[in-house]
């Protein structure tokens, strides 16, 4: 029996339209025309200069150790005040000095939210059997700040990065409805006021009616603060997807790069 392969029906493209292309530095542009992506990349900038100075890098990377470790008597040997603090408790830099049975005499740093040690304290010290420089004091961390604190700085690039995501995402089914799709006039039927401001401008959802080659009229959405960009005509130039009509893009919000290229 002969096997018939299918393609459903919002896979296929029923116009026939050909592909066009949309050269690299146009894609660009478009992105960074997203308010959505520049808001992403300014965040993340700025909340890494928090992870810079708070994620504790050295805790996250220190070598692990568990009771299997060797264990010798240390000493204290230096308490500094830094410039830290959490919960308006200052952090303190403990400078400790140990020396293993089979020789040497090694130095370690370690650091705690207060003072829980004094200079001339005996501590317990952990270190590696094949490599005595890398120890631990376990009441001590070794980063001025615990792990706790880098997990909260860690949330804002999470945010940004899903800012970007979603904008990208967005971004490039623009870039796809302007490949394949098929020019046409929209006519302004109304705007709603969002929630949204840019720039202290409101952003609005404006409606558009427009025929498609099918003949049948569809109707799609362009949210933008710009709004005298999209109201300056009787009709306003759009592309849509052929697969999907109400899947459409205003050439007016595109940026002016992509509005020479497409329309040239």
């Amino acid at each position: 029996m002969k096997t018939i392969n299918r393609i459903p029906d919002n896979k296929r493209n029923i116009t026939g339209s050909k592909k066009r292309s949309i050269p690299l530095m146009v894609s660009f542009e478009i992105w960074f025309s997203k308010v959505v992506n520049l808001i992403g990349i300014f965040f993340l900038a700025f909340s890494s200069i928090f992870v810079f100075v708070f994620f504790p890098f050295q805790t996250i990377f220190s070598d692990n150790f568990t009771e299997d470790d060797p264990v010798i008597e240390g000493k204290i040997i230096s308490v500094t005040e830094t410039g830290a603090s959490v919960n308006e408790e200052r952090v303190y830099q403990y400078v400790y000095a140990y020396s293993p049975p089979d020789g040497g005499n090694y130095k370690g740093v370690g650091y705690a939210t207060g003072q829980i040690f004094d200079k001339g304290d005996d501590v317990v010290v952990y270190y590696k059997q094949n490599n005595p420089v890398s120890s631990k004091v376990m009441e001590l961390r070794d980063s001025d700040f615990p792990a706790w604190v880098g997990l909260i700085v860690l949330i804002f690039p999470l945010i940004s990065l899903i800012l970007i995501f979603f904008g990208t995402k967005n971004t490039l089914k623009t870039i796809n409805i302007l490949k394949v799709g098929e020019l046409a006039k929209g006519k302004f039927l109304h705007k709603e006021a969002t929630n949204t401001s840019i720039n202290e401008q409101r952003v609005y959802a404006m409606t558009f009616e427009f025929t498609a080659k099918d003949g049948k009229t569809y109707r799609t959405v362009a949210k933008t603060h710009k709004t005298y960009d999209l109201e300056d005509d009787a009709e306003e130039q759009l592309f849509y997807n052929p697969d999907n009509p109400k899947d459409a893009v205003l050439v007016d919000t595109l940026p002016a790069a992509a509005k020479k290229y497409l329309l040239k």
